[in-house]
């Protein structure tokens, strides 16, 4: 998540990609690099993720549930 935090951080913000003076073709290519590094984040947290889940009680699953996926946990 850190590895992933800091590649955002490092790309554009996303109201500098809508500059006016951008093109279309610019603004659509800004989104797609956007797009592509937050699926690769979603990739590797869910690599990270899915041996943790295994190994929660039900309980626990439950929780994670209601914590991460909730609309103010992480932002998916």
């Amino acid at each position: 998540m850190r590895d992933d935090a800091s590649t955002m951080q490092a790309m554009p913000h996303p109201m500098t990609m809508m500059n006016k003076a951008a093109t279309l073709p610019d603004k659509l290519a800004g989104r797609e690099t956007m797009l592509a590094a937050r699926l690769e984040a979603v990739r590797k947290l869910k690599a990270a993720t899915d041996p943790l889940y295994g190994a929660l009680t039900a309980d626990q699953k439950k929780t994670a549930d209601e914590i991460i996926l909730s609309p103010m946990g992480m932002m998916m």
